[in-house]
């Protein structure tokens, strides 16, 4: 049998996934809302843990792009996305068999669900058993699928449970009631007039008139009524309920630990594909990423921030696409255009696909080639708290500090506007610092600022700016282009726009 411990990791699975926190960038690249997006309102089944568990090396993210790939094929993902739902449902019988408090009827809810569960893993074992998978993931969670389902005890539950099943489906038996009286006898061939009574009763029927059936509250447990009708049919066929319990407690850990562990991970790839699906009918395209262990160049071609596409999905709006290059000794984007251009978006943007390349799963660009962060730090404005008693310069600089006492070459960085509540110069002066500092360290990353002399600062620095129509400069196009940084242009256009040049003014003044 070829081992297989899990879908999603290559090496042991680590341990304390599910206690996990989110990364600190989460709320800033707004992957928050991404990942609930993707996992939906109520993620039963704790796959959000998965979205914060990169893959550990670039193998491992090869080995999830090509899961990734099978499951792109209806022939593959159908069978195993019915798999996912049956275990699903043996997994709420259960719970619900452990709620019930009368022993006969958590029993009857323990056979339901193992019945379910053989039916789960024969079908897929048949499903799989074609050879249509061609990732070492899949591949060898079907071999191992196989050879568990010919092993010796899943026969035996499965021979088991049928004859259960129909030996508990032959018992018959009659109840009377009359009056506050219940008995209850087996079934000894007495006529059953129901059919008879409703045919001669038949030709009475009218057209449906107002219904006077009152709903009746359906409740787990059974009422005081049923509980004892239930036993006394135990009573009644002893052998039948004797061996109930034996199956019950000879097969109280029917469910494999592997398959158990399979049905929720792979669940990771069936809801980014539907949410891949959800974007693809508004046109917005994903792709799988060349990775990298170490810089070797990056880019990324029609790349959207996916926060801003599931907006705009849902209000039926167009979405501007960018794209970036670095090559060479180049590792910081610099960042500037007008206020409100989309700046914070595009910076968004480069780090949702690092995190998303980093995880092993397609990313929002026609094409990409990035590197695969040890981590991901961000920098984003934070409203000024009273309770640290410091100012907001000085919040900043602490986390400024924190980063670059962190980063490595492998890390990326993505700053948003800092230092913008200082003067000019002093902003000036501590991010030339703080860009030579990182660029020393040779890590990746966007630096969005409103100085223009930082996207010349060093030959590590590429300058992206921000376009506005040509012919209305208070149009912004949400696009950037790599070319020298000119944000004068911008206020030389509006002034002229509305008046405000020097000439204009000047002639105001005169008057």
């Amino acid at each position: 049998m070829v081992r297989f411990e899990s879908i999603l990791f290559t090496d042991p699975r680590p341990n304390g996934i599910d206690e996990r926190a989110a990364p600190d960038c989460f709320s800033d690249l707004r992957l928050d809302q991404v990942i609930s997006a993707i996992v939906g309102s109520e993620d039963d089944n704790r796959l959000e843990p998965f979205f914060r568990a990169p893959a550990r090396h670039v193998m491992e993210v090869e080995y999830r792009h090509a899961v990734f790939r099978d499951l792109q094929h209806e022939i593959t993902r159908h069978p195993i996305d019915a798999f996912v739902n049956d275990v699903r449902t043996v997994r709420n019988r259960l719970h619900q068999a452990s709620k019930i408090w009368h022993p006969l009827q958590k029993q009857g809810w323990v056979v339901h669900a193992v019945h379910t569960y053989c039916r789960a893993v024969l079908s897929l074992r048949a499903e799989l058993s074609t050879g249509e998978t061609s990732s070492t993931g899949l591949t060898n969670f079907a071999s191992y699928l196989q050879h568990y389902a010919d092993g010796n005890r899943f026969r035996v539950l499965v021979s088991e449970t049928e004859a259960l099943q129909a030996e508990l489906s032959e018992i018959r038996y009659n109840v009377h009631i009359q009056g506050l009286r219940v008995h209850v006898e087996r079934f000894d061939g007495q006529t059953d007039y129901s059919a008879e009574v409703a045919a001669t009763f038949e030709r009475f029927r009218r057209q449906a008139g107002k219904d006077y059936h009152a709903p009746l509250q359906d409740y787990p447990d059974m009422n005081h009524v049923e509980e004892q009708i239930l036993e006394c049919v135990a009573k009644l066929f002893p052998d039948q309920f004797r061996r109930l319990n034996d199956y019950c407690a000879r097969h109280q850990s029917f469910l494999d630990n592997t398959l158990s562990t399979f049905a929720r991970e792979v669940q990771f790839y069936l809801s980014y594909l539907n949410f891949m699906d959800r974007l693809a009918g508004a046109g917005h395209a994903f792709s799988y990423p060349e990775v990298s262990a170490k810089f070797d160049g990056v880019y990324a071609q029609d790349a959207f921030d996916l926060a801003l596409a599931i907006k705009q999905c849902d209000e039926n709006q167009p979405l501007i696409r960018n794209e970036f290059r670095l090559d060479g000794d180049e590792r910081m984007l610099v960042v500037s255009g007008p206020n409100q251009g989309g700046k914070t978006t595009f910076a968004r943007t480069v780090g949702q696909l690092f995190y998303l390349a980093a995880l092993g799963c397609p990313v929002p660009a026609a094409r990409a080639k990035l590197v695969m962060p040890d981590e991901i730090f961000t920098h984003f404005e934070r409203q000024e708290s009273i309770s640290t008693l410091h100012g907001k310069l000085d919040n900043e600089l602490v986390r400024i500090h924190d980063i670059v006492s962190r980063v490595s070459p492998n890390s990326l960085v993505v700053m948003n506007e800092s230092f913008s509540s200082t003067t000019a110069n002093d902003a000036l002066m501590i991010g030339g610092e703080v860009l030579q500092r990182i660029i020393a360290i040779g890590c990746t990353g966007v630096y969005v600022t409103f100085l223009d002399e930082l996207a010349s600062f060093d030959a590590a620095c590429v300058s992206m700016v921000g376009e506005v129509a040509p012919d209305d400069p208070t149009v912004r196009t949400f696009r950037f282009t790599r070319r020298p940084a000119d944000g004068m242009a911008y206020a030389a256009a509006l002034a002229d726009k509305y008046g405000l040049n020097r000439h204009a003014l000047l002639r105001r003044i005169v008057q």
